[in-house]
């Protein structure tokens, strides 16, 4: 996870310095049930959360970093929602001695047939839950 917002957003609003500074900005939060609306932090060594208080809320990563994308406010995504665009500038990450590490967790989608997993799909999973790193595969499919 990162903390993140367009280059045009901080020029108008500056960089906040600590966690505690996203009180004067515009946080991005989400607008989904299962979501808190906080951000965690690590501050003088505790485990820290804080509210995303802000103007406008997303239902979805992809809608909140388009979000910051159009200068619009703060938010704190999956790296590899938003990896690309730390790349090329788009987005610049911010606070990242505060952050705690946490992560996100991806998941495997499929149709089951009459509650038997196919072999090969069970197969897959298990590839995937053991052999790949999401990093070095999300590093690999930026060179695509």
């Amino acid at each position: 996870m990162a903390v993140v917002a367009a280059p045009a957003y901080l020029a108008r609003r500056g960089v906040p310095q600590t966690p505690y500074d996203l009180d004067a900005h515009n946080c991005i939060a989400f607008n989904f049930a299962r979501h808190v609306d906080e951000w965690s932090f690590i501050v003088d060594g505790a485990h820290v959360s804080l509210p995303a208080r802000g103007d406008v809320v997303a239902g979805d990563g992809e809608i909140s970093r388009r979000l910051a994308l159009a200068g619009q406010g703060v938010t704190r995504l999956s790296l590899f929602h938003i990896r690309p665009d730390i790349k090329t500038g788009r987005l610049v990450p911010m606070l990242e001695a505060y952050n705690p590490g946490d992560v996100e967790e991806v998941n495997v989608v499929y149709v089951g047939h009459g509650g038997r997993l196919p072999a090969r799909v069970r197969a897959l999973i298990d590839f995937l839950a053991e052999e790949v790193d999401l990093d070095d595969a999300l590093e690999l499919l930026d060179t695509i």
